[in-house]
């Protein structure tokens, strides 16, 4: 593995801390495709779409943890795979899933979302 494959290896572990290093970690005119047919299953462009609108879609959570399994490198792209617990309105979720996110000049400009259940995942987001 190389210098830039660990570089993105790490900075797409950050995607997943939910604090300023991920929010560091995502460029302005990033791209985000998440799965399902749900309401937050749309596409996000820019970083205000992404770090604003994406969350309040989602509201309200009580719970919507992260469990990076696999993190793997091939050049500008990294793949993850992990396990997310969520609670929202008196419904749970326990999915696993992945990211495939492109890495360009340090930071994520496009993902893609992946999940084991896309209809458990569109009925925890449906109202």
């Amino acid at each position: 593995m190389n210098e830039q494959d660990k570089l993105n290896i790490e900075i797409a572990k950050k995607m997943y801390t939910g604090n300023e290093a991920e929010r560091a970690s995502v460029a302005q005119n990033i791209v985000w495709h998440p799965p399902g047919h749900n309401p937050v299953s749309r596409d996000y462009h820019g970083y205000a779409e992404y770090t604003q609108l994406m969350p309040s879609l989602m509201a309200p959570l009580t719970r919507w943890d992260f469990t990076l399994e696999n993190v793997m490198a091939n050049r500008n792209f990294v793949m993850t795979t992990f396990r997310v617990q969520g609670e929202r309105r008196g419904k749970s979720v326990d999915l696993s899933g992945g990211h495939l996110m492109r890495i360009e000049n340090g930071k994520v400009v496009e993902g893609w979302g992946f999940t084991n259940d896309p209809d458990v995942l569109d009925d925890f987001f449906s109202d």
